[in-house]
């Protein structure tokens, strides 16, 4: 009888912050004592089904037709020139180092990166409603997708950020990589795992094609906080040079509904996306020098002097949207 006693006292308290239609619906099905555990299940349907709403109603990810249309005119070059199979063919035929002219890591490649981001956590860049965007960044998780985890010394543009004292104390850093099932060489996620030799950050599995909500949420689910920001990269990977435009669009579209209510920047390839708190869509915010990062065809990275290279050097901000105070 005891037991009886407590599961209504139970039911109610999960059913002060739950959805009502979606409880009463599950009702028809349930006893009192399956209440709590069907709650639980009914909120994540409710959670899937508003996320599934607005990946319907999000026509494009990039409202602005000005700065959509430089977007899309920019990735369709950049996916002919190097994210095709017959592309990627010819730049395995010609050799830079000990691997591809095409190789997409390598240390201070992406170092205006740390540049931009030390700049954001310093509280010297604003947006037109906000003095300063640091503080809401201030411990954000972000994720690098695609991080070649087993080349070189591993993950090693994500190091060049874990080794910067002022981005590493600030950020919760996590790689990535895929496994490929179709190929027992591309499990890099399983090869790395099974390795041994552990990376200094959290390294989780993507998925090859990241076109849902939860293929951002699943992976940073144990590292995500209430409310807190988000910074996403793909710079030289998988979803910046291997995607079609239609697939980008989907990526972004879930990227924008995974974290609809949270602060996000996204680094995706040479553009710096921002989609604040209360938009459902992102703004170009600024670019990088693509002569540096996402340059495929010299090394240009391993030439500067990165000790004098400054936030005007390799960065321009879109002054209708972010504005940078040394």
């Amino acid at each position: 009888m005891g037991g009886r006693a407590q599961a209504p006292k139970l039911a109610i308290i999960l059913l002060v912050s739950t959805d009502w239609n979606s409880v009463l619906y599950c009702m028809n099905k349930m006893t009192l004592l399956s209440l709590a555990l069907t709650v639980m299940a009914c909120k994540s349907t409710t959670v899937k089904t508003a996320q599934a709403a607005h990946l319907e109603t999000i026509e494009n990810p990039i409202l602005n037709p000005y700065e959509i249309s430089a977007f899309w005119a920019y990735n369709k070059t950049v996916h002919a020139k190097f994210g095709t199979p017959r592309s990627e063919a010819m730049q395995k035929r010609k050799k830079y180092g000990n691997t591809v002219v095409m190789q997409r890591s390598g240390r201070n490649r992406l170092y205006d990166h740390n540049i931009f981001l030390k700049a954001l956590l310093d509280n010297k860049i604003s947006s037109e409603s906000r003095e300063n965007l640091g503080e809401s960044f201030q411990g954000a998780v972000f994720l690098d997708i695609g991080s070649a985890i087993l080349f070189g010394e591993g993950a090693e543009t994500v190091r060049d950020l874990y080794d910067d004292k002022r981005i590493r104390s600030r950020l919760t850093l996590v790689a990535s990589d895929i496994n490929d099932r179709k190929s027992p060489k591309s499990m890099y996620v399983k090869i790395y795992e099974e390795s041994g030799n552990k990376l200094p950050f959290p390294v989780v599995e993507v998925s090859m094609r990241m076109i849902q909500p939860k293929d951002f949420t699943g992976p940073l689910a144990p590292y995500l906080k209430k409310g807190g920001a988000v910074i996403l990269r793909s710079s030289n990977s998988g979803p910046d040079l291997y995607y079609s435009q239609d697939d980008i669009k989907k990526h972004l579209t879930a990227a924008i509904v995974a974290f609809a209510d949270r602060e996000l920047f996204y680094i995706f390839g040479k553009f710096i996306l921002y989609k604040p708190k209360d938009r459902m869509d992102f703004l170009v915010a600024g670019e990088f020098d693509d002569s540096v990062a996402t340059n495929h065809i010299k090394a240009t990275w391993e030439d500067i002097d990165w000790s004098k290279r400054t936030f005007n050097d390799g960065i321009r901000l879109n002054l209708q949207h972010l504005q940078y105070t040394p």
